[in-house]
């Protein structure tokens, strides 16, 4: 009985020792949080780490499946501890929509990262393209867009690009940095469509050589974030 309470105090010590230095390590590693919606989700963005070298980083994807992404956000701010920072994505799918209400709503979920101490970091939406002509896909769209009221995925486009433009253009008066999917995925800075190699077949959703591309922004992104933070911190305090 003596030998196992002894035994019992050598692990209970070890595995009290261990524990602490998970907590000691633990404000040392930044939490990254993508709010999205079926791209974020296919991008696996939680396994990140897997495909790239994120040391000191975590990565978790929360899915809001429209426009509106308050209720996660509210979610997300009563965390404790709360996420180093936020990354606000949307989807070509809700484009077009009500503009400037979409303009408000992201400036509101910007401004209340920053007054809970978390970077908010935008993304641009995905462009998108139209699917190879006579495929099988080609033809689904084309049944899909039918009725009125469809808005066909190259006129989509245009109000996917007039976004992209504004959340560029906030970012920069707010000292912000853009986590870039368009300018990654784009076929050039004229032709503004997603490059027809990166699509999963759709226009829309992307392939796996279109997440490779995304996976290493990421990490650059934040870090450029990280620094935006601090300049305008130091600015703050003098």
């Amino acid at each position: 009985m003596k030998i196992f309470i002894c035994a019992f105090a050598v692990l209970s010590f070890l595995f009290m020792g261990e524990g602490a230095v998970g907590r000691a390590e633990t404000p040392e590693t930044k939490h990254i949080v993508l709010v999205g919606a079926s791209i974020g989700y296919a991008w696996d963005f939680g396994a990140l780490p897997n495909r790239i070298d994120a040391k000191g980083y975590t990565f978790e994807f929360v899915g809001e499946y429209v426009f509106d992404k308050s209720k996660a956000l509210n979610e997300i701010l009563t965390r404790n501890p709360k996420p180093y920072a936020v990354i606000l994505k949307e989807c070509s799918t809700y484009f077009p929509g009500k503009f400037e209400e979409q303009k408000e709503l992201m400036q509101t979920w910007t401004e209340a990262l920053q007054k809970n101490g978390i970077i908010p970091i935008l993304a641009t939406v995905v462009p998108v393209t139209s699917p190879r002509f006579f495929t099988l896909q080609y033809v689904k769209n084309l049944i899909k867009y039918l009725p009125i009221g469809k808005i066909p995925i190259e006129r989509r486009q245009s109000y996917v690009a007039e976004f992209n433009d504004w959340v560029r253009k906030y970012a920069d008066e707010k000292g912000l940095a853009v986590l870039d999917l368009e300018g990654t995925l784009r076929r050039s800075d004229a032709d503004r469509r997603l490059k027809p190699e990166l699509t999963s077949g759709d226009g829309m959703h992307l392939n796996q050589d279109a997440y490779s591309l995304l996976d290493k922004i990421v990490i650059p992104t934040v870090i450029k974030s990280a620094a935006m933070h601090q300049d305008q911190t130091k600015i703050a305090l003098q």
